[in-house]
Order: C-alpha cells, then structure tokens, then sequence
C-alpha cells in the first residue's frame, strides 16, 4: 500500500511548482495547485499500517485534486481531469475494500490502475509542464 499512495502522491507533487502567476484565472488553478502539494507532502508521512489514516489521507488527495480540475484552464483542463478521476478511482478501491484482505484490496487497485494505464502518463507530463510554465514565477 506504501507504494501505492506515494505512486499518487508523486503523480501530484511532480504537478506542482512553489509560486502563481497574477492573471486571475490562473490563480485560483495555481492557488489550489499548491494545496495539492501540501496535501500530497502530509499524505507521505501516512503509515500504510493505519487504515483509517490511508483512507482519509486519499480522500483528501482525491479532493483537493478535483478541486484542481475544477480550477484548471480550459487548454489544460481534460488532463486535470484524468489525475483527478484516477485518484478518485484509487481513493474508491482503497475505500471499498478491506485492510483484512490484501488480495482483493491489491486486485481493486491494480484494476483501478489498468483502468488509466493509457492516458494517466501523458496527462500528468502535460499538467506538469502547464503548471511550471504557468505557476512559476517570472523570472
């Protein structure tokens, strides 16, 4: 499960840069591209032996990273949208299933996984490389 959950959590901090840019449109997406890696930076220390702590750290993951969908830019906003629905796909086989049985729950996980196999890689390099041109400060 320590893998897992830092596999998201890398996914999102790899998406966000410190510091917005001014335009308003733009800094509500940077704004909450910035949570998102705080929220990413807390669910790190989550022990996977916690349950209860997995499961709240995910969904605090999911959240926020829909939050970020719902901010993004139009010209960025189908591959926010692809990180979010994988997080919450995650966030549901982790929730759907029990602790007690690591077999279904590592099986819900990997289907939740194939499930973006195709388009979550190039969507978290495009989000990405958005959020560093558009979040970063100019030089």
């Amino acid at each position: 499960m320590t893998s897992i959950l830092r596999c998201a959590v890398a996914v999102f901090v790899t998406m966000v840069v410190a510091g917005c840019s001014t335009a308003n449109q733009e800094a509500s997406f940077c704004e909450a591209s910035a949570e998102l890696q705080k929220v990413d930076a807390l669910s790190a220390e989550v022990s996977p032996s916690d349950d209860a702590a997995t499961r709240g750290a995910l969904t605090q993951t999911a959240a926020q990273a829909a939050r970020v969908a719902k901010e993004a830019p139009q010209e960025i906003l189908r591959e926010a949208e692809v990180v979010a629905a994988f997080l919450l796909a995650l966030t549901n086989a982790v929730s759907n299933t029990s602790s007690d049985d690591p077999l279904e729950r590592s099986a819900a996980i990997g289907a939740a996984r194939q499930e973006f196999d195709d388009e979550l890689s190039e969507s978290v390099e495009k989000l990405s490389a958005f959020v560093a041109r558009t979040c970063s400060p100019a030089p």
